[in-house]
């Protein structure tokens, strides 16, 4: 007979017989979108064969255009900058970190960029201002505390040195260069 606890473990069956098809109907699904393998050529990084040429100034002059049409666009101006940066043109990408800082004063990203276009042309009191600029909007944001931790390993200050690399230590104690700071911090107290 189908008493009313026979009904409720039959419904509890259905569910639960549905519930396990539905899970294991899902992994099977995404297990089975794997992407393809990468060929040797993209493993090494090189680009497809019917990809066109483009070299750096060419990219550039594309990202130029881009700037030109839309220079209220603190995003494309920063795309830029980055590269311009990358490529070694450290005189152009600091003017466009600097107006991509104006519109937005908030972007750590770009002021951090700015203060490391600055330090590459030598102006170092301007890029440890714009480090410290970005520190204040983010105390926690490690690429302006390595750049002040550089700054002030060059500046032979071993104590300041030591507070921003404690500081990364703090928020990242698996960061990559922190040994590599903790070796230029460490070679500098002995080279007092």
């Amino acid at each position: 007979m189908f008493s009313s606890r026979n009904i409720h473990l039959a419904i509890l069956g259905i569910i639960l017989g549905a519930s396990a098809g539905y899970v294991v109907a899902f992994y099977k699904a995404q297990s089975s979108v794997v992407p393809p393998p990468l060929s040797q050529g993209q493993a090494e990084g090189q680009m497809p064969a019917d990809h066109p040429d483009v070299n750096n100034e060419q990219m550039l002059a594309a990202m130029k255009k881009a700037v030109e049409t839309d220079p209220s666009n603190p995003e494309i101006l920063e795309r830029y900058a980055m590269a311009l940066f990358d490529a070694g043109h450290f005189d152009e990408a600091e003017q466009w970190f600097k107006k991509s800082v104006d519109l937005q004063p908030n972007n750590v990203e770009a002021r951090s960029m700015y203060g490391a276009a600055l330090w590459r042309m030598g102006k170092k009191d301007a890029a440890g201002e714009q480090l410290q600029a970005a520190l204040g909007v983010d105390p926690r944001h490690i690429p302006s505390l390595h750049g002040l931790a550089l700054l002030a390993l060059e500046r032979r200050d071993v104590a300041q040195a030591d507070q921003f690399i404690k500081r990364i230590e703090a928020i990242d104690p698996n960061y990559a260069q922190l040994t590599d700071l903790r070796n230029r911090l460490q070679s500098e107290r002995g080279g007092k």
